[in-house]
């Protein structure tokens, strides 16, 4: 997958690695996903992250993506911002780094 395709979205250094560690299929599933969020498509299974805002985890299979909105402020030319790709049981782990 190459994350430099999605403009509206930016991945930090984890997240990049944890998208590599998957397999293909999930990549893929991965960057579709992605795409319908950076377009703005209703219907993702988005739910805010409690005691984290603004943070939100976005469910793909048994992958969660955690990521923010970016202020316009912080940087003019992405959206997003994806700071971790992990599955479902390490949840709780991911978030507490936050």
């Amino acid at each position: 997958m190459v994350l430099s395709e999605m403009d509206a979205i930016a991945f930090a250094r984890e997240a990049e690695k944890e998208v590599r560690a998957l397999d293909s299929p999930t990549q893929a599933r991965l960057r579709r996903n992605l795409a319908r969020l950076a377009e703005g498509a209703a219907g993702l299974d988005i739910k805010p992250l409690a005691g984290r805002e603004p943070w939100k985890r976005l469910r793909i299979g048994d992958s969660r993506v955690i990521f923010r909105e970016v202020d316009e402020a912080e940087h003019a030319r992405y959206r997003w911002l994806v700071a971790r790709v992990v599955n479902r049981r390490d949840l709780e782990r991911a978030i507490k780094t936050l």
